[in-house]
Protein backbone atom coordinates (compact mmCIF):
# COMPACT_ATOMS: atom_id res chain seq x y z
CA UNK A 1 0.00 0.00 0.00
CA UNK A 2 0.83 3.54 -0.84
CA UNK A 3 3.00 4.46 2.14
CA UNK A 4 1.52 8.46 2.07
CA UNK A 5 -1.83 6.65 1.87
CA UNK A 6 -1.17 4.85 4.97
CA UNK A 7 0.13 8.56 6.90
CA UNK A 8 -2.66 10.38 5.52
CA UNK A 9 -5.08 7.52 7.34
CA UNK A 10 -3.07 7.15 10.15
CA UNK A 11 -3.05 10.98 10.91
CA UNK A 12 -7.24 11.10 10.11
CA UNK A 13 -7.38 8.15 12.75
CA UNK A 14 -5.11 10.32 15.31
CA UNK A 15 -7.16 13.76 14.86
CA UNK A 16 -10.44 11.21 15.73
CA UNK A 17 -8.59 9.89 18.56
CA UNK A 18 -7.54 13.41 20.24
CA UNK A 19 -11.19 14.44 19.20
CA UNK A 20 -12.46 11.36 21.08
CA UNK A 21 -9.92 12.11 24.61
CA UNK A 22 -11.94 14.88 26.10
CA UNK A 23 -15.04 11.85 26.46
CA UNK A 24 -12.87 9.90 28.84
CA UNK A 25 -13.37 12.34 31.44
CA UNK A 26 -16.75 12.30 31.21
CA UNK A 27 -17.04 9.86 34.08
CA UNK A 28 -15.45 12.22 36.55
CA UNK A 29 -17.66 14.87 35.87
CA UNK A 30 -20.37 12.89 36.09
CA UNK A 31 -18.81 11.50 39.73
CA UNK A 32 -18.37 14.89 40.65
CA UNK A 33 -20.92 16.80 39.52
CA UNK A 34 -24.20 15.05 38.62
CA UNK A 35 -24.06 16.69 35.33
CA UNK A 36 -23.93 15.16 31.60
CA UNK A 37 -26.41 12.47 32.79
CA UNK A 38 -28.19 12.73 29.24
CA UNK A 39 -24.88 12.31 27.51
CA UNK A 40 -24.02 9.75 29.51
CA UNK A 41 -27.20 7.75 28.84
CA UNK A 42 -26.41 8.27 25.29
CA UNK A 43 -22.80 6.86 25.01
CA UNK A 44 -23.98 4.15 27.64
CA UNK A 45 -26.85 2.25 25.24
CA UNK A 46 -24.37 3.25 22.19
CA UNK A 47 -21.46 1.85 23.42
CA UNK A 48 -23.16 -1.47 24.86
CA UNK A 49 -25.16 -2.26 22.55
CA UNK A 50 -22.24 -1.94 19.62
CA UNK A 51 -20.11 -4.39 21.81
CA UNK A 52 -22.64 -6.83 22.47
CA UNK A 53 -23.60 -7.05 18.65
CA UNK A 54 -19.87 -7.54 18.27
CA UNK A 55 -20.01 -10.33 20.73
CA UNK A 56 -22.69 -12.19 19.32
CA UNK A 57 -20.85 -12.32 16.00
CA UNK A 58 -17.14 -12.92 17.68
CA UNK A 59 -18.68 -16.03 19.20
CA UNK A 60 -19.08 -17.76 16.65
CA UNK A 61 -15.22 -17.86 15.97
CA UNK A 62 -14.25 -20.05 18.33
CA UNK A 63 -16.90 -22.79 16.76
CA UNK A 64 -14.81 -22.42 13.28
CA UNK A 65 -11.74 -22.87 15.00
CA UNK A 66 -12.24 -25.72 16.72
CA UNK A 67 -13.89 -27.10 13.35
CA UNK A 68 -10.17 -25.83 11.45
CA UNK A 69 -8.40 -27.79 13.78
CA UNK A 70 -10.01 -30.80 13.55
CA UNK A 71 -10.65 -31.14 9.57
CA UNK A 72 -6.79 -30.29 9.73
CA UNK A 73 -6.02 -33.50 11.98
CA UNK A 74 -8.18 -35.41 10.12
CA UNK A 75 -6.41 -34.70 6.82
CA UNK A 76 -3.13 -35.20 8.17
CA UNK A 77 -3.98 -38.62 9.93
CA UNK A 78 -5.61 -40.30 7.52
CA UNK A 79 -5.07 -38.59 4.42
CA UNK A 80 -1.75 -37.13 5.03
CA UNK A 81 -2.00 -34.30 3.51
CA UNK A 82 -0.84 -31.02 5.23
CA UNK A 83 -1.38 -27.41 4.57
CA UNK A 84 0.41 -24.23 6.43
CA UNK A 85 -2.22 -22.12 4.98
CA UNK A 86 -5.05 -24.28 7.19
CA UNK A 87 -2.53 -24.78 9.89
CA UNK A 88 -2.34 -20.84 10.41
CA UNK A 89 -5.98 -19.96 9.83
CA UNK A 90 -6.70 -21.95 13.15
CA UNK A 91 -4.11 -19.11 14.96
CA UNK A 92 -5.57 -16.30 13.30
CA UNK A 93 -9.12 -17.52 14.29
CA UNK A 94 -8.17 -18.18 17.92
CA UNK A 95 -6.48 -14.39 18.17
CA UNK A 96 -9.53 -12.81 16.18
CA UNK A 97 -11.72 -14.49 19.10
CA UNK A 98 -9.57 -13.34 21.70
CA UNK A 99 -8.87 -9.86 20.77
CA UNK A 100 -12.19 -8.75 19.29
CA UNK A 101 -13.98 -10.92 22.66
CA UNK A 102 -12.23 -8.98 25.48
CA UNK A 103 -14.94 -6.21 25.22
CA UNK A 104 -17.83 -8.29 25.09
CA UNK A 105 -16.58 -10.34 27.83
CA UNK A 106 -15.88 -7.07 29.68
CA UNK A 107 -19.29 -6.19 28.72
CA UNK A 108 -21.19 -9.35 30.35
CA UNK A 109 -18.65 -9.46 33.32
CA UNK A 110 -17.01 -12.79 32.40
CA UNK A 111 -13.74 -12.02 32.69
CA UNK A 112 -11.19 -12.77 35.10
CA UNK A 113 -11.17 -11.43 38.70
CA UNK A 114 -10.78 -11.43 42.02
CA UNK A 115 -13.99 -10.87 44.38
CA UNK A 116 -12.62 -11.54 47.92
CA UNK A 117 -13.87 -8.00 49.16
CA UNK A 118 -15.70 -6.54 46.11
CA UNK A 119 -18.93 -7.84 46.75
CA UNK A 120 -19.39 -7.66 50.08
CA UNK A 121 -18.88 -3.63 49.66
CA UNK A 122 -21.42 -1.35 49.26
CA UNK A 123 -23.31 -0.82 45.99
CA UNK A 124 -21.49 2.93 46.15
CA UNK A 125 -18.24 1.19 47.00
CA UNK A 126 -18.74 -0.86 44.28
CA UNK A 127 -19.03 2.17 42.29
CA UNK A 128 -15.87 4.13 43.33
CA UNK A 129 -13.69 1.39 42.55
CA UNK A 130 -15.08 1.05 39.32
CA UNK A 131 -14.17 4.53 38.92
CA UNK A 132 -11.06 4.34 40.12
CA UNK A 133 -9.92 1.14 38.34
CA UNK A 134 -10.89 2.74 35.03
CA UNK A 135 -8.31 6.11 35.92
CA UNK A 136 -6.08 4.02 37.54
CA UNK A 137 -5.62 0.95 35.73
CA UNK A 138 -7.66 0.80 32.44
CA UNK A 139 -7.03 3.97 31.18
CA UNK A 140 -3.42 4.02 30.94
CA UNK A 141 -2.79 1.17 30.05
CA UNK A 142 -4.93 1.02 27.22
CA UNK A 143 -3.98 4.52 25.97
CA UNK A 144 -0.08 3.31 26.31
CA UNK A 145 -0.98 0.22 23.81
CA UNK A 146 -2.44 2.13 21.58
CA UNK A 147 0.22 5.03 21.35
CA UNK A 148 3.06 2.21 20.74
CA UNK A 149 1.44 -0.41 18.50
CA UNK A 150 0.85 2.57 16.23
CA UNK A 151 4.41 2.75 14.53
CA UNK A 152 4.18 -1.04 14.09
CA UNK A 153 0.83 -1.34 12.43
CA UNK A 154 1.43 1.49 10.10
CA UNK A 155 4.61 -0.38 9.06
CA UNK A 156 2.68 -3.73 8.88
CA UNK A 157 -0.12 -2.20 6.53
CA UNK A 158 2.49 -0.47 4.14
CA UNK A 159 3.98 -3.78 3.49
CA UNK A 160 1.01 -6.14 3.46
CA UNK A 161 3.25 -7.94 6.54
CA UNK A 162 2.17 -11.57 5.89
CA UNK A 163 3.42 -14.64 6.80
CA UNK A 164 7.43 -15.77 6.47
CA UNK A 165 6.05 -18.86 4.59
CA UNK A 166 4.87 -17.99 1.12
CA UNK A 167 1.96 -20.85 1.29
CA UNK A 168 1.12 -19.24 4.84
CA UNK A 169 -1.68 -16.58 5.27
CA UNK A 170 -0.57 -13.55 4.18
CA UNK A 171 -2.59 -11.31 6.88
CA UNK A 172 -0.10 -10.71 9.82
CA UNK A 173 -0.91 -7.03 9.43
CA UNK A 174 -4.82 -7.88 10.10
CA UNK A 175 -3.48 -9.55 13.32
CA UNK A 176 -1.27 -6.67 14.24
CA UNK A 177 -4.17 -4.36 14.05
CA UNK A 178 -6.70 -6.32 15.73
CA UNK A 179 -4.63 -6.11 18.82
CA UNK A 180 -4.55 -2.34 18.75
CA UNK A 181 -8.40 -2.95 17.83
CA UNK A 182 -8.88 -4.97 20.71
CA UNK A 183 -7.38 -2.18 23.31
CA UNK A 184 -9.61 0.51 21.28
CA UNK A 185 -12.53 -1.70 22.35
CA UNK A 186 -11.86 -2.38 25.38
CA UNK A 187 -11.51 1.13 26.22
CA UNK A 188 -14.69 1.70 24.96
CA UNK A 189 -16.23 -0.43 27.01
CA UNK A 190 -14.28 0.77 30.48
CA UNK A 191 -15.84 4.27 29.50
CA UNK A 192 -19.34 2.47 29.53
CA UNK A 193 -18.33 0.89 32.66
CA UNK A 194 -17.23 3.93 34.10
CA UNK A 195 -20.07 6.16 33.61
CA UNK A 196 -22.06 3.48 34.69
CA UNK A 197 -20.65 3.58 37.76
CA UNK A 198 -20.82 7.25 38.15
CA UNK A 199 -24.06 7.19 37.58
CA UNK A 200 -25.17 4.92 39.98
CA UNK A 201 -22.32 6.39 43.10
CA UNK A 202 -25.09 9.95 42.10
CA UNK A 203 -27.99 7.36 42.49
CA UNK A 204 -29.35 8.24 39.11
CA UNK A 205 -31.29 5.23 37.38
CA UNK A 206 -29.70 3.73 34.65
CA UNK A 207 -31.95 2.82 31.46
CA UNK A 208 -31.07 1.37 28.25
CA UNK A 209 -28.91 -1.60 28.88
CA UNK A 210 -27.88 -3.22 26.31
CA UNK A 211 -29.53 -7.20 25.85
CA UNK A 212 -27.36 -10.39 27.79
CA UNK A 213 -25.18 -8.02 30.08
CA UNK A 214 -24.40 -8.64 33.18
CA UNK A 215 -23.05 -5.82 35.48
CA UNK A 216 -21.14 -7.03 38.68
CA UNK A 217 -20.98 -3.80 39.95
CA UNK A 218 -25.39 -3.31 40.27
CA UNK A 219 -25.63 -6.51 41.58
CA UNK A 220 -24.60 -9.06 44.31
CA UNK A 221 -24.54 -12.70 43.05
CA UNK A 222 -27.56 -15.06 44.46
CA UNK A 223 -24.82 -16.82 47.25
CA UNK A 224 -24.09 -13.66 49.07
CA UNK A 225 -27.22 -11.83 49.08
Amino acid sequence: MDSELVHSLGRSLQFIGWAFLPILVLPFLVFTTGRFIGLSQTLISMIDHIISALGEIIKWVMPLMVMSVVLAVIALSIYGVSSIWWDESAIYLHAMGICLGVAPTYLAAQHVKVDIFYYKFTQTTRALVEICGFYGLLLPVCMAVIWRSQSFVSFAWQSFEGSSNSQGVQGVYILKTALMVMFILLLLQGLSSALRAAMTYREVEITGRAPHSNFAFLHKPSNLS
